[in-house]
């Protein structure tokens, strides 16, 4: 079994989608020499780098991230490779189609771009979901999305108005391969949270077996 880790580490100064984000901040609040312990205080939003949408983050009285049954964070799910990938280039319904997606089964899209998050260009470049990718993948349904890079507001529309949460901007998806993993996004238990940071773990068996969630 190998243990893939698809989290963004945070720290100071990691971009935002939109000015109105908070920015990080990390602040050393005791020392070894002073205190006899280090503590720092974290300043973040609840949409900062790896993190998971409710759909309270877009509409108004739907679920909120502290209302999903826990288990929902622990899914089997199938990786689609869509590298190479140019700046901006749309990702197809077509596309997925061609990967047999199961109803049920929670879907991971690896297009490279982690590998630019931190860039000043990440959230201006990233290939987007369509948004008839995006109802295809809700009609089927699946139960959680995630991606290395952002959603549009489209997709955050078609997924969160069904109660499909995103797990968004995940990281090191080159180790990755077409298949299925077992996916673990756990987001922060955040009362009333309209998203929150999460670690997110890819599990990937050594040898093919079957799991059921």
């Amino acid at each position: 079994m190998t243990v893939i880790d698809l989290t963004h580490p945070i720290s100071a100064n990691i971009p935002v989608y939109f000015p109105w984000h908070p920015p990080t901040t990390v602040e050393q609040t005791a020392t070894y020499a002073a205190n006899l312990c280090v503590v720092r205080k974290l300043g973040i939003g609840t949409h900062t780098a790896t993190h998971i949408d409710a759909p309270s983050h877009i509409f108004e009285g739907m679920s909120t991230i502290d209302q999903y049954d826990p288990s929902l964070w622990v899914r089997e799910a199938r990786v689609v490779d869509l590298t190479p990938r140019e700046a901006r280039q749309e990702i197809t319904v077509d596309e997925l189609r061609a990967h047999s997606l199961a109803p049920g089964m929670a879907v991971v899209l690896k297009t490279g771009w982690d590998v630019r998050f931190g860039t000043v260009d990440y959230y201006s470049t990233y290939p987007p979901l369509s948004a008839e990718a995006a109802e295809y993948l809700a009609a089927l349904p699946v139960p959680l999305l995630a991606a290395d890079t952002p959603f549009t507001m489209a997709v955050h529309r078609i997924m969160l108005r069904r109660g499909i949460p995103l797990v968004t901007n995940i990281n090191n998806t080159a180790r990755l391969k077409n298949g299925t993993i077992r996916l673990i996004a756990a987001p922060l238990l955040i009362a009333h949270g309209d998203g929150a940071p999460a670690r997110v773990l890819a599990i990937v068996e050594d040898s093919p077996q079957s799991w059921n969630p």
